[in-house]
């Protein structure tokens, strides 16, 4: 399956699940093939883990930056922001598996539930960690990672049994990389996490419109002062970086997937005119609109 970013209406990813009853996604990433060439800032519910098989990725949370090399992998945590872009190089390719954690729970506040699962979830400092292959626990990850992949991929009768039985030992695995970090009972305030999604909300509502810091900040009921450092601590741009981001995202789909004017998209956009909006684009995405339209097209093309 090729991987296609889809957020619902909280800017969370809407997981598709191939098989109805096995809460389980595994997919084929291009970055090339998403909007700008890279994973907008998102969450999801579901745990994930990647595997890079092609080129490198920088892997941003909201605290952290990963840069993820060939034949390296990464999980990330349930619910947690992250963004990804590739590295310098060669165009990376990733495979990803996304799951519910209680396909491998087994049950209801069980062993399993409440002794290794958990302690994970719950753990607000644990936003994502790396598997090299170089350190023998995490080349065990990545080889079980692959082979549940390929067991999705080949869709063989009993195949769930096998990547259910594979998530498992990597989960076990993952506790073992992680306990240093699970274990030691910290003070976490979510409370920036909770106020920088309200906010990516509120611009998700209002791009299209002229947005002042005041507004952005009103939204979750901060200070502009606390909004910037609120953006800038937690996402590594300002807010009306992260707005012109969002616009020129918004005008890059629109091009992609419909045959409005370009005029019209600016407008759409919150952009006040084609010609501003034709410069910023170039800037961003290194091409002019119209010349965006065409090459997403041709890619498309089977």
């Amino acid at each position: 399956m090729i991987y296609g970013l889809r957020l619902n209406e909280n800017l969370e990813e809407d997981v598709e699940r191939p098989v109805e009853g096995f809460a389980h996604m595994f997919c084929y990433e291009d970055l090339s093939l998403h909007p700008g060439g890279f994973a907008p800032w998102h969450w999801h519910q579901d745990v994930e883990f990647m595997w890079v098989m092609q080129g490198g990725v920088r892997l941003d949370t909201s605290s952290r930056s990963f840069h993820i090399h060939t034949g390296e992998g990464a999980f990330i945590n349930s619910n947690m922001l992250h963004y990804k872009e590739p590295l310098p190089g060669e165009p990376p390719l990733v495979l990803n598996q996304l799951f519910d954690v209680q396909l491998i729970t087994g049950g209801y506040k069980n062993v399993f539930e409440e002794k290794y699962i958990k302690p994970v979830i719950e753990c607000r400092e644990l936003e994502a960690t790396v598997f090299k292959p170089a350190a023998a626990n995490q080349r065990r990850i990545l080889e079980l990672f692959c082979h549940s992949y390929d067991a999705a991929q080949l869709g063989e009768y009993g195949y769930e049994f096998t990547v259910r039985n594979d998530l498992s030992s990597m989960w076990c695995l993952l506790c073992r990389e992680v306990s240093s970090i699970t274990t030691v009972k910290k003070n976490v305030n979510s409370q920036g996490e909770e106020r920088i999604k309200k906010m990516m909300l509120y611009i998700r509502d209002h791009y299209s419109e002229k947005v002042s810091l005041e507004q952005i900040a009103a939204a979750a009921n901060i200070s502009e002062r606390e909004c910037l450092r609120c953006f800038h601590d937690m996402l590594n741009t300002s807010p009306f970086g992260y707005l012109m981001d969002y616009r020129i995202r918004r005008a890059a789909t629109l091009l992609q997937e419909t045959d409005l004017p370009i005029t019209d998209i600016a407008l759409t956009c919150g952009f006040f005119g084609a010609s501003y909006f034709g410069k910023i684009f170039k800037k961003s995405m290194d091409c002019t609109p119209s010349h965006y339209r065409k090459t997403a097209r041709e890619k498309a093309v089977p």
